[in-house]
Order: structure tokens, then sequence, then C-alpha cells
């Protein structure tokens, strides 16, 4: 049977999992702060770790994903929701330690070193080189999309920021917000 974490659960714990709260009044079977490590579990515990809405919350996002990948098996799946940057509320909620965008997540994944940009990256300004020397952590990018409210939705908005996301953040996210941001990793040991 695979064994599913739930980290920051809160009221709304998935069937199943384990949850992980600070909250004593969530529905938590596991009470911990996840800002002090090393959590209370061993070492390649865990199949599928949840993190919906809490990255945003921790004080060392570096930490946390590591932490993350030590608890995790070999191959587990890390699904992780955050509001995107664009979006009012990562800012309107003081609990939000950050804002993170569509390649916030590649300095897990080795990053991805654009050495030659094209003519078009080049006068868009979208590329940039990602470093992969902040953490020994490392995952395999399964799958990341950005999701919009339903107006933005159903005029292409969605369409075209996860066809083209570096320059739909450089230029339209503020004109067009993204509701969230929804990445899959793949754990690598």
């Amino acid at each position: 049977m695979k064994r599913i974490l739930d980290l920051g659960c809160g009221q709304a714990k998935q069937p199943g999992a384990i949850g992980l709260d600070i909250n004593p009044f969530s529905e938590a079977d596991v009470i911990a702060d996840l800002n002090r490590r090393p959590w209370p579990f061993v070492s390649n515990s865990f199949d599928r770790i949840l993190c919906r809405h809490i990255v945003e919350h921790v004080t060392d996002l570096v930490g946390f994903m590591e932490e993350v990948h030590r608890i995790a098996r070999p191959g587990a799946l890390v699904e992780i929701i955050t509001p995107h940057f664009s979006n009012r509320y990562s800012f309107t909620d003081p609990t939000h330690l950050r804002h993170l965008g569509w390649r916030s997540f590649d300095y897990f994944v080795g990053g991805k070193v654009v050495s030659h940009p094209n003519l078009v990256q080049r006068w868009l300004e979208t590329q940039h080189p990602i470093p992969g020397f902040y953490t020994t952590a490392h995952f395999r990018l399964k799958n990341r999309r950005l999701h919009f409210a339903r107006p933005y939705r159903w005029v292409g908005i969605g369409w075209i920021a996860n066809r083209f996301p570096d320059f739909y953040e450089l230029y339209l996210a503020f004109i067009f917000p993204a509701r969230d941001l929804y990445v899959t990793l793949e754990v690598i040991k």
C-alpha cells in the first residue's frame, strides 16, 4: 500500500493520507512545525507527498525541499500547489513569505542552463541560466501548469500562458493574473 503524506493539511486532509500541520485544531495526525528539521519521519517513508498551499509559508524553501527529498522513497511523487506570483492573494495573505513562478522549482531539477538562446529568446529576454548548485536533493519535473480563473480560461489565456510561460510571466502576468501554479516532481535518489 502506498504511503501518502499531506504536509500542512489544515482542515482538508487527503483521505488515506497522514496529515502533518502545526495547528492542533487541524485534521493532522502529526503536529509539527515544518520550519524545524528533521521532521518526525524516517527517511524513505512516503510514495506521495502533497504540498498544497504550504511552500509559500515556509521560511527556508531549499531546506523544505531537502527534507521532502529525505522522507520520500525513490520515485515518489511530490505534488505542489502554490499561488502564482501574479495572484493578488499571493501578496495579501500576511503569512505568505515568498511568491513563486513557473521556473521556481527548476532549481531543484538541475536547472536548465540556456547557453545559446535563440534570436527570439534574446530579443524578448525570456531565458536566463538557472544554477543547479543550491542543493543535492534532486527531482525530475513530471508536470507543471498554471491555473486561471474562469474568465481567463474562457478566452484562452491559460493555453497561451502554459504554452509560452516565460513570455507570459514577463509580459502578461499582471494583465491576466494566474491563480495557482501546479507542479509535480519525481524524487531522484
